[in-house]
């Protein structure tokens, strides 16, 4: 890799690392190559079963994956923001989707990478594909992070883990506390963390009760930010 194209592309938001690293090279060939689309909370860029056509690389706001379940209903999957790519697994396994992909803030502007230069660039771009090869790395190390969770973490393990991921994309810092308007409802973020709605109700009502967070509406203060990871870490008091 040319040591003079590796400086990070500088999003609005920085998701701590987290997020795929796009370099200024990988960025300005995606841009060159793509069209820029931006769209409100609530827009489809694709649905579970569609033709994966395009690789969908995000410059501002937020986009959730979701699954239809056998019921019929989308469950959440993850939440993805700037700098990071979405729908790059269906385009290297598939021809398919295999889940759906929503706009989840206002606005959402993306960038959209047709097959055939993707297909083109992974194959001939070393620093694309390299790009793209930890996006993919670091999505399977969640997914497989996600069903430990899932076999060994306590419910409030798993909000607490959760509610992590949501401060790191919306939290805003005040003097002594976080805030942040979570653009998911209480059923997505059950979903998310793999128990049911009531459960996830009943540990808000305790978070509340040991002071830890507040409540109204769709916002939500982190009192004691540090007491959120301890449980997410299964060492809550």
């Amino acid at each position: 890799m040319d040591p003079d194209n590796v400086m990070l592309f500088t999003y609005p938001y920085s998701m701590m690392g987290r997020h795929a690293q796009v370099t200024s090279k990988v960025h300005d060939e995606i841009r060159f190559r793509s069209s820029q689309r931006e769209v409100r909370r609530g827009a489809k860029f694709y649905l579970q079963g569609d033709s994966a056509n395009e690789l969908l690389l995000i410059v501002s706001g937020h986009i959730k994956v979701t699954m239809t379940s056998r019921e019929g209903r989308n469950v959440l999957l993850s939440v993805h923001g700037p700098g990071e790519f979405v729908g790059e697994t269906d385009l290297l396994n598939d021809d398919r989707r295999t889940s759906s992909a929503f706009a989840l803030t206002t606005p959402t502007e993306v960038l959209a990478l047709d097959r055939r230069s993707f297909e083109e660039l992974f194959a001939t771009d070393l620093d694309f594909a390299a790009v793209v090869s930890r996006s993919l790395a670091r999505k399977m190390s969640e997914a497989r992070s996600r069903q430990l969770e899932l076999s060994v973490d306590s419910v409030s393990g798993r909000v607490a883990r959760r509610l992590c991921d949501l401060q790191e994309r919306f939290g805003v810092q005040r003097c002594d506390h976080i805030e942040m308007k979570i653009p998911i409802t209480q059923q997505e973020l059950a979903d998310w963390s793999g128990v049911s709605r009531q459960a996830v109700v009943k540990e808000f009502g305790a978070l509340r009760e040991s002071r830890l967070i507040q409540t109204r509406g769709s916002h939500l203060t982190l009192l004691d930010y540090g007491a959120i990871v301890e449980r997410s870490q299964g060492q809550e008091k």
